[in-house]
């Protein structure tokens, strides 16, 4: 039950029920607002939390979420207990030479930075929705939004309509709802990747002499291979006994991303013939019905979130979806979620929905487009790695996990920044993002200026997310 009850009365709909789908309920649920969710799939296993084919991944929530998590009940005990959290991630060449081990941040200001089964964590927030009298609704696909001045609503498939105060449209890549907040019917593109991604026991590992240290590990461990247009991911959690393994690598299919493509664990090798004989062991263990082939759509960061009504709004991959190789994809919705808890409770009784999204498009935008270029430029640095500048400084191949991503807390940083956000979109008085690095001057940009270096190397001018 919610005891905070500065948004009793406020009734919401939140379509989807991924991350930001359900982070976005609970910050509204468990401030007392009544909360109600659409979500297309007919039931959980289509969200990845069943333990069968869609339980293949693990994802990363950093600091900068788990730390949001705290007001959550008992979630943060739940997702720190089935997660790991390295000590080093390790960069390989395709041949198996070590040329980083980079330390990595196992938490930042007492928060993890935690790696952990995605069905698993996105079960933890489910169960705390329902706990906060969330309302659920699966196989429940939406059709049209709907808005005036004084409310927003949805129209299910089979035509039923249900009204609210606002929407929070969270339906990701695919999802209609951009097209009535901005306006056009942007289709999401194909990014020119996909990833071959598994999770799947550690015992699997135990009788080849070539894996057997892996599973034996005290220790997780996080692995990286890089080569041309390809890098490989190996990832192991000791506390639930479990092992990823990710291959991504270019990708000229015309099938949709999707959850349920079953992978080939012989096309996965394919993709690393020739490579380091501990990888290709590790992938010809990987079971094949733990295997996804999972297609990476895109669409450009977009300025607009928030309806001409201002009562809808787009929260995670709705708005600014993230290759993985951002890190930071699940944790920029949770965070979405919690900004927009905070601006609602900061407005008091007034309660201006259309004036708190705006001040929340505003708080986000810039942070998220260079989290969202972070992923790309990632990705490009390992699959087009300079080996001359990696044998002189290997530091040039890192994963970037700067202070100015891990250790903010957006709920914070909403409430410190309200006042100057609200003046801003008001008066027009000055205002600056203080959430992005110190020094940073945004740049607008598009799939197309990434694609322009996506097979030849870049300069350091190019890269504008890699510093800490």
């Amino acid at each position: 039950m919610a005891t905070n009850t500065s948004l009793a009365n406020l009734k919401a709909i939140v379509i989807g029920a991924g991350f930001g789908g359900l982070s976005s309920a609970i910050e509204l649920a468990r401030r007392s607002a009544s909360v109600r969710v659409f979500e297309s799939v007919p039931d959980m296993s289509r969200q990845g939390m069943d333990q069968a084919t869609l339980d293949c991944d693990v994802i990363q929530i950093g600091a900068n979420a788990t730390r949001l998590m705290k007001p959550w009940g008992n979630v943060l005990e739940q997702v720190t207990k089935i997660s790991s959290m390295p000590k080093i991630m390790s960069i390989l060449d395709q041949n198996g030479k070590v040329w980083l081990d980079q330390d990595l941040h196992t938490e930042f200001d007492g928060y993890p930075n935690a790696y952990g089964k995605r069905g698993a964590i996105q079960r933890a927030l489910y169960d705390h929705a329902i706990a906060l009298g969330v309302e659920v609704n699966f196989n429940a696909p939406v059709v049209d939004i709907f808005e005036d001045e004084k409310s927003a609503g949805v129209v299910l498939k089979g035509g039923s309509r249900h009204e609210a105060d606002l929407v929070i449209a969270a339906d990701g890549v695919r999802g209609q709802s951009r097209k009535h907040v901005v306006g056009v019917a942007d289709r999401p593109q194909k990014s020119g990747f996909a990833v071959f991604r598994s999770w799947f026991s550690l015992d699997n590992l135990l009788d080849d002499p070539l894996t057997a240290s892996i599973a034996q590990s005290k220790e997780p461990l996080f692995k990286i291979w890089i080569g041309d247009n390809v890098h490989a991911i190996l990832t192991t959690n000791t506390a639930v006994r479990g092992v990823t393994c990710f291959v991504t690598h270019k990708d000229v299919s015309d099938i949709s991303e999707d959850w349920n493509n079953p992978g080939d664990p012989d096309e996965m090798l394919s993709y690393v013939q020739g490579w380091d004989p501990v990888l290709l062991a590790i992938i010809k263990h990987v079971p094949r019905d733990c295997l996804i082939d999972y297609k990476l759509l895109w669409r450009d960061p977009v300025r607009k979130w928030v309806s001409d009504n201002g009562r809808v709004c787009l929260v995670g991959d709705s708005s600014h979806p993230h290759l993985a190789t951002s890190g930071t994809g699940a944790a920029q919705a949770l965070e979405d979620a919690a900004t927009i808890g905070t601006l609602l409770e900061k407005m008091g009784d007034d309660r201006d929905i259309p004036l708190a999204f705006r001040a929340f498009e505003k708080l986000r935008y810039e942070r998220t487009s260079l989290t969202q270029r972070m992923g790309w430029e990632t990705r490009h640095v390992w699959h087009q790695t300079d080996w001359e500048a990696v044998s002189k400084n290997p530091d040039s191949i890192r994963l970037p996990q700067p202070r100015w991503l891990l250790g903010s807390d957006a709920s914070e940083y909403a409430a410190e920044q309200f006042d100057a956000v609200i003046s801003h979109l008001k008066y027009g008085t000055p205002f600056a993002s203080e959430n992005i690095p110190e020094g940073h001057v945004h740049q607008d940009w598009n799939m197309e200026t990434m694609l322009e270096f996506e097979d030849k190397k870049a300069n350091d001018a190019f890269y504008q997310s890699r510093g800490e």
